[in-house]
């Protein structure tokens, strides 16, 4: 990781606003090509949430796509569109403090990123013309994000999860260790800044490897709040594993170098539903952002369309290697 990125720190770190250049330099980068909705919906507390919206022409099932920690709905940018040319209606949103949303740098917890997800799930269906299956996919932070929403909304009717190394902590001894030094660094020093910046990107896709390195949406400081609310939500995501009764499909690269595969292998095995392993040899933490990642579309898109075809039918576990 220390390869890959220039880690910092500031005793007295500002937080980091979007600007409406840095918006218009996101936006800029979107393949024109491509029909692409871009605009905000009203949570429930009256917060503005930003999105976008690929529409597939003949829709056949809708999906959610959440990001992970210091990205935006932009990381969807060249995933979204394959998926609508698959026939998912699919919505990116920026979470809470993240993107363009108005407490960008801050957290805001994750009961509240909880309900915006269920909220952007009930917007995407009204936005549908039928009523049609969904999915849900998330990637690190989003992926810990989607298990809790399937935990606690079983009255959502989710079709089933995709769950790209989903941001899990587990073990007695890491998890007492981590609480206690996010609680520390939080109490005596809450206006930190860590500085979080990639130094290369060579192993993503040209796109990508811009968005993470020049994409001024993309955080590049995180602080000491935001650290121990990211903390206990990939703690309490392998807890909340044993409540989600939906089809799950986990994937993890073999260079995984941001998470523990044995902490995400924990949350997979606490699962209740049917699920499936996908391990991809030689690919990175952001798997969907892989110069590879044709291969990592193209087993999500073949789990999706097997979701759709079989789902009255009860299937065994599935385990896979790529």
């Amino acid at each position: 990781m220390s390869q890959a990125f220039r880690l910092g720190f500031e005793l007295y770190a500002g937080d980091e606003k979007a600007s409406a250049s840095d918006a218009h330099w996101a936006l800029s980068a979107l393949d024109p090509s491509t029909p692409v909705l871009c605009g905000r919906f009203t949570a429930s507390d009256h917060a503005e949430i930003p999105y976008r919206l690929w529409p597939a022409r003949r829709p056949r099932a809708l999906i959610l796509l959440l990001h992970g920690a210091t990205d935006y709905s932009g990381a969807f940018d060249e995933i979204g569109p394959r998926f609508a040319a698959a026939g998912l209606t699919a919505l990116a949103i920026d979470q809470r403090g993240f993107g363009a949303t108005a407490s960008r740098g801050q957290w805001r917890g994750k009961n509240r990123m909880i309900r915006d997800a269920i909220e952007a799930v009930h917007f995407l269906k009204r936005r549908a013309t039928a009523d049609l299956p969904v999915f849900i996919l998330g990637e690190s932070m989003g992926a810990a994000l989607a298990v809790h929403v399937a935990a606690r909304a079983p009255d959502l009717e989710l079709a089933g999860l995709v769950l790209s190394a989903p941001g899990a902590i587990s073990g007695t001894w890491r998890r007492v260790f981590g609480s206690f030094l996010t609680r520390v660094l939080r109490f005596l020093i809450p206006n930190a800044g860590f500085i979080i910046e990639r130094l290369n990107a060579w192993e993503f896709t040209p796109a990508a490897a811009i968005r993470l390195l020049s994409d001024p949406m993309v955080l590049r400081r995180v602080k000491p709040a935001m650290l121990f609310g990211l903390f206990k939500l990939s703690r309490s995501a392998v807890d909340e594993a044993e409540h989600v009764h939906v089809p799950v499909l986990t994937m993890v690269g073999s260079r995984e170098d941001i998470l523990r595969v044995a902490c995400i292998e924990r949350l997979h095995a606490g699962l209740s539903g049917v699920k499936m392993w996908q391990r991809f040899r030689d690919g990175p933490h952001l798997l969907l952002h892989w110069k590879h990642s044709d291969r990592v579309i193209g087993t999500v898109l073949r789990w999706l369309d097997a979701r759709l075809s079989r789902r009255v039918y009860k299937e065994p576990r599935l385990i896979q290697s790529a």
